[in-house]
């Protein structure tokens, strides 16, 4: 399935501006590097570069050096992922 979002906040500057739009499948496996959109209990739906992976786990970090993001120091289950970004608009 493709799935449509618009980018808020400066966390993964360069690569995603605010307001940018992202497109996504969930057809495609992740890769380390990969940008990803995922649910986090806490902070809802989140655009994040994939950082490492695990059997079925993965971990994220912001591209921007200077924000610092809670939902980058823990693990994240496969089943939170929502897809791969695939298309910038």
């Amino acid at each position: 399935m493709f799935q449509y979002f618009k980018i808020k906040g400066e966390s993964m500057l360069p690569s995603l501006q605010s307001g940018d739009i992202v497109v996504t499948s969930d057809f495609i496996k992740i890769n380390k590097n990969d940008i990803v959109v995922l649910k986090d209990d806490t902070y809802g739906t989140v655009v994040k570069r994939v950082s490492s992976i695990k059997k079925n786990y993965f971990r994220v970090r912001s591209d921007n050096l200077k924000t610092d993001s809670p939902v980058c120091s823990k693990l994240h289950p496969n089943e939170n992922l929502v897809g791969k970004v695939i298309s910038i608009l």
